[in-house]
């Protein structure tokens, strides 16, 4: 009510307002009279009791659509979470996991967590939780029943593959959530980092998984920022800054509001980093992921691989409202060291804006052309292109969208937790160098794992499967030794099994060989 209140009292005193100030058609602000006139009738005459909460969030909501695709409103309840992943963490029991089978089934422990400590497994199913059934539960009961106040504790009761049940008494902690998903060193000198999101904590995160790598010996960087929808842009500038010895410009922004118009400039520092570097973007790559695209591309610091980026080039700023929620608001545009603006059309309206044709249009029509530091052509008004167009393999297309992957009863994880036990990694470089000849030869042998074994547990279990499950059985294969190694070894080793089906990685290890 206190909302409603709220709302009802500003448009009335604005309502006031116009009515002594103007009564020309042409004023936008007399809608707030007509607003108010919806209000009252839907009030007085609806036919049924009307939620004016949730029907005042859905008008504010579409006020701040209309402007832009990417201002909004975030309700109250809403906005914990939000603030909960740019901060970066939660307090909990620290896992990762999916419904299977109606079951609290857990993907990973997430390292240093109680969890992880209490020596829960991939694999395991969480069937009570403080001795109540955990069959079937809804993932916001899930999440209620799990987290709670770091220092209490909670008893959940474990179903392991081979054992009877057993309880684990969990002592709840702060649980980070990371945004360096994958690290690991993909060649003697080459090592590979993924980042998911920009969160306050990412450059920190960056800087500690770059420095483990270099002690393996990496002199050469792949930057994974595909599908990283963006996050803080004082992150971007701060990573760009890790790779760049120069007083150069990594990104400006123009606004109407002073404070929005603002340089941010490169600073020299003796930790600096010099070693080559390959980016990997795709059409899932914005906001955040094109500052730091963009600028390493216009500073010719380093080489960017992969599809053309979504095209998100608008800056928003949070206002907390006095109700506890809050407008998130376009109050700048951005721009690359070379004056691209990012940014894609969306005249035609937020539907259109992220069909997937909006999203993958390459074509240069109505772009802007630009110049990087050492004269190179790049183009704006459309997300970044990068320096070599990659597109994924046709066929990890195909397996990406087959019948086995997409299944909700996640067929791959089930099956190599099923048969974890009876195959030993003994070393994962082993496993990565001999899987990798022969996927590259395409001569991907029923060694380890059978298909045959896969078709007959599949049948069991009565889940379809593709017609052409022959041929995509290379990609299966090496998915369910992935989740085996992420279970026996971790999450990094998983990784990096997984990326010997990704040709895009491979293009950049190629292109960083030859630096």
């Amino acid at each position: 009510m206190r909302k409603i209140k709220y709302i009802y009292i500003i448009i009335l005193s604005v309502v006031i307002f116009i009515a002594f100030k103007s009564n020309s058609e042409n004023d936008p602000y007399l809608k707030l009279k007509t607003l108010t006139q919806v209000i009252r009738l839907v009030q007085d005459g609806y036919f049924k009791d009307v939620d004016m909460t949730k029907a005042l969030e859905g008008a504010i909501r579409g006020f701040l659509e209309e402007l832009d695709p990417h201002s909004k409103y975030i309700s109250n309840d809403e906005f914990e979470a939000v603030n909960e992943q740019m901060e970066g963490e939660f307090e909990g029991i620290g896992i990762e996991y999916s419904m299977l089978d109606g079951y609290i089934t857990v993907i990973s422990p997430i390292p240093g967590t109680p969890s992880d400590r209490a020596g829960i497994q991939s694999g395991d199913k969480i069937i009570e939780i403080d001795g109540k059934s955990a069959y079937k539960l809804k993932t916001e009961d899930v999440i209620k029943k799990l987290r709670g106040t770091k220092g209490s504790s909670v008893i959940v009761k474990i179903l392991r593959q081979d054992r009877e049940p057993f309880n684990l008494n969990l002592i709840r902690d702060k649980i980070p959530i990371t945004s360096v998903i994958a690290s690991y060193m993909i060649d003697l000198n080459i090592g590979y980092v993924k980042i998911n999101r920009f969160a306050n904590n990412t450059a920190e995160e960056l800087k500690y998984e770059i420095k483990n790598l270099e002690l393996e010996g990496m002199n050469k960087l792949i930057l994974d920022l595909r599908n990283n929808g963006g996050g803080l842009l004082d992150q971007a500038v701060e990573i760009v800054d890790m790779f760049i010895n120069s007083f150069d410009t990594i990104v400006y922004t123009e606004g109407k509001l002073r404070n929005a118009n603002e340089v941010f400039y490169a600073r020299q520092n003796f930790s600096d980093i010099n070693y080559p570097i390959a980016i990997l973007i795709n059409n899932g790559s914005a906001s955040a992921s094109e500052i730091v695209s963009g600028a390493i591309q216009d500073l010719d610091r380093g080489y960017v691989i992969g599809e053309r980026s979504f095209g998100k080039g608008l800056v928003q700023r949070q206002y907390t409202l006095e109700d506890g929620s809050a407008a998130r608001i376009t109050v700048a545009q951005y721009f690359t060291p070379a004056g691209r603006l990012i940014q894609r059309n969306y005249d035609d309206g937020i539907g259109e804006y992220y069909t997937e044709k909006a999203i993958e249009d390459t074509v240069l029509n109505n772009k802007t052309l630009h110049y990087t530091k050492n004269g190179r052509t790049v183009y704006g008004g459309g997300g970044i292109w990068p320096d070599e167009e990659v597109s994924l393999d046709e066929k990890y297309i195909e397996y990406l969208n087959s019948k086995v992957r997409l299944n909700t009863k996640r067929p791959i994880f089930k099956y190599a937790t099923n048969i974890k036990n009876t195959i030993p990694i003994n070393s994962v470089d082993e496993l990565y160098v001999s899987l990798k000849e022969d996927f590259k030869n395409k001569k991907i042998k029923d060694q380890l794992i059978e298909l045959s074994k896969l078709k007959i547990w599949l049948n069991e279990e009565e889940i379809t499967y593709d017609d052409n499950i022959e041929e995509l059985w290379p990609y299966i294969k090496i998915d369910i030794l992935s989740e085996i190694v992420n279970a026996q070894w971790s999450k990094n080793d998983s990784y990096k099994i997984k990326s010997i089906t990704d040709n895009q990685i491979g293009q950049a290890v190629t292109y960083l060989k030859n630096k």
